[in-house]
Order: C-alpha cells, then structure tokens, then sequence
C-alpha cells in the first residue's frame, strides 16, 4: 500500500532518517511541531497510516500488514535503515516494524503504548463520528455542535473533527471509520505471532506520567520482548505526549536521535531460536 506522508529534509546527511507514526484516528500533521525542529538533525518522514489522512482506505488493518506498508514506503523513498518513533497506535507499529525487520531498524522510540491487548473506549468514538450528518453541517462548528450530544470531551471532538476536510464545498471525512471501527480487535491487540523471539533492537519507551497506557505490570512485557529497552517518564502529560509537552518529547527525542544506534541484531549470534522469514502481506 502506498502511504501518504510528510517530508522534512534534514540537517545532518550522516544520521538516519527519523520516521513519525501517528495513533489512532491521528494523521501526519499532527506531528508538525515535532517533525520541523528534529528536521534540524536529520530527515524526518511523518506517516499517514493506512485508513487516516491522506493514505489508502481498506476494511482490513493489523499490525503486520501496517507494518509491511512501512517497509515499502521506506523502499520507495531509498531508506535503507531508519529510526522509527511511534505513539499510541503508531508505536505498535513501530514496535512490529522493528520485530519484522530489525535489520532496518537502528533505533526504536515507543510514546505511551506497551506491547498489551487494551480496552476498548474507541467504538463508541467511532459510532459517534458515524452519526453525524455532515450534508446538515456548513462549518466546523455545526459539526462540533452535533457531536457534542455524543462526546462530551472538547478536546476528543477537536482530535476526530481534525479528520474532517472540504471536498467540493463540502464536509468529508478523511478517515475510514467503517475499516476503523471493524479492526479495532486486533488494533487493541498486539500479534502474539511477533512475540516469539525478543528483539535487541535499541528501544525507547516514554511514558506520560499522568497516563495510564504504561503500568508497571506492562514492564516486564516490554523488557522481555525489547532486550535494550528502556522506560522513561515524562513529566506533566497525559497519553497525548506531543500535544502536552511538545517542547520536552522534541528535546527527549532530540537526545535520542544523538546517541549512537547498537550494531544490527543478529539472531543467530545469540542462539536464540530464528522465526522463519514471512512471506510479504498484501493488504
């Protein structure tokens, strides 16, 4: 599937590319703020996954196909090894990108979300956005007024509404709730098929420490499958870390994007068991 994305050419041509997934019902621009000051250090790419922004829609989503379709953009755009930073959704991506090919990956960056099956709040978000009558809606505004009777949250509204754009004078959603809404089993989820074999890819998990997405009892999870992992916390944000502390997850990620990347992982030199290697996904 060819992904939509953002490119920042970058100040320093020795450094891997950075790439930038967003959660769920997120896009690309949401990382504007984060992707133009780390574009200073290196390129950056900021991603529309499959069913948001300006990508493909299709009814089917998990996290090896999202996955694949990172690989083939980084294969069209002459990537050979990136680092690869993801929140919420777009770090269970990242994570099963570094787990399919670690090869690839010179560093992971993991933002509020732990290889675990969460619960569900999404569907009644996504039953929401599916109610509104945008053909009755003339602005933002009217469309903000008739979801309000559904989700309380101004801040929630503002982050669906940002899914709304003008198509021949009028409303329309960017996003494909129904593909959303029908894959949300497995988006909770991660692929028990991605955690036979731990990865010693280096790994970077950052936590809000007023969120409750990374819990203790997420930890040992982490560790087990991300041997060179490690937790961090940042100070006075919630789940939504780019949009609480901006300033401080660029300069966090900023010291990141500085430290050198462990050699590639090779399974072999360890004695661990190798998984076979995995036909290509179609989407």
């Amino acid at each position: 599937m060819k992904l939509s994305c953002r490119s920042y050419p970058g100040g320093d041509a020795g450094c891997a590319p950075l790439v930038l997934l967003h959660g769920l019902f997120g896009s690309a621009a949401q990382w504007h703020h984060i992707a133009a000051p780390l574009s200073a250090r290196t390129r950056v790419l900021a991603v529309d996954l499959r069913n948001h922004g300006l990508s493909p829609h299709t009814d089917a989503m998990d996290y090896e196909s999202m996955a694949e379709d990172l690989r083939e953009l980084l294969d069209a755009q002459g990537i050979a090894r990136a680092r690869i930073a993801g929140h919420s959704m777009g770090g269970k991506v990242a994570m099963a990108f570094a787990l399919r090919h670690p090869r690839r990956t010179e560093a992971l960056a993991v933002l509020d979300i732990a290889p675990a099956r969460y619960h569900d709040p999404f569907s009644a978000l996504v039953c929401a956005a599916l109610r509104l009558d945008l053909a009755a809606a003339h602005s933002r505004q009217d469309a903000d007024r008739q979801l309000e009777r559904f989700v309380p949250s101004a801040r929630l509204r503002a982050m669906l509404l940002q899914n709304l754009a003008w198509r021949d004078g009028r409303l329309a959603w960017r996003i494909h709730w129904l593909g959303i809404g029908g894959s949300l089993p497995q988006l909770l989820d991660f692929p028990a098929a991605l955690q036979r074999v731990p990865s010693a890819v280096d790994a970077l998990f950052v936590r809000g420490d007023a969120s409750d997405y990374v819990l203790p009892r997420h930890e040992d999870a982490i560790h087990a499958l991300f041997l060179r992992a490690r937790i961090e916390d940042l100070a006075d944000a919630g789940h939504w870390l780019h949009a609480d502390q901006p300033a401080a997850l660029v300069q966090l990620l900023a010291e990141w994007l500085e430290r050198p990347a462990a050699a590639p992982f090779s399974p072999a030199s360890t004695g661990w068991p190798q998984r076979p290697a995995a036909a290509p996904l179609r989407p």
